[in-house]
């Protein structure tokens, strides 16, 4: 039996079964509404990264094998920001140092990044952006681009915007909040 999708307002899936089927009984949401709508932001934010991650972009990161769902944000944010130190890489990408470096090295061996040491702190390396790595960013971006404006293309370009926005005003607040 294939699973039947949870859909942002499809509260039946999470209710109990019928047919002889013991289920836990459903916990009752909150009635404060400021607490119902964080509940409600947990359940969207969780089904987004699910649904992103497992089904709309999973196949979306291009002929190289180097990039993944875990190197692409560092294409990205090379791509966005020009060349980082490794210590602002890490610090941006919000991962530990040696997750960095194991990231920036895969990438690094692929050619799509330059590692080089920093100008500034002979300690330290600076990390910049291939052609190759500009090449393969591109590619990423125009795969995932495909089904992000299929899923919207019924959006006007206000709710567009707004989405854009929000989610912006939520990354910055997330930023602060993990510093």
């Amino acid at each position: 039996m294939a699973e039947r999708p949870i859909s942002p307002i499809d509260d039946e899936a999470t209710s109990a079964t019928t047919g002889g089927v013991a289920t836990a009984p459903r916990v009752a949401g909150p009635t404060d509404p400021a607490e119902a709508s964080l509940h409600s932001l947990e359940k969207q934010i969780t089904l987004l990264v699910r649904r992103t991650m497992e089904s709309v972009w999973a196949n979306g990161y291009g002929p190289s094998d180097a990039v993944d769902r875990y190197t692409y944000p560092v294409l990205m944010l090379l791509d966005d920001e020009g060349a980082l130190s490794l210590t602002a890489l890490t610090g941006k990408l919000g991962v530990s140092k040696p997750t960095a470096s194991r990231q920036v090295s895969r990438l690094s061996r692929a050619g799509l990044v330059e590692v080089s040491p920093h100008a500034a702190d002979p300690r330290s390396v600076s990390v910049e952006l291939t052609p190759a790595g500009a090449v393969a960013r591109e590619q990423v971006r125009v795969a995932r681009l495909a089904p992000l404006r299929d899923v919207i293309a019924h959006w006007s370009e206000t709710d567009r915007e707004a989405l854009a926005g929000l989610l912006d005003r939520f990354n910055t607040d997330l930023d602060v909040f993990l510093r």
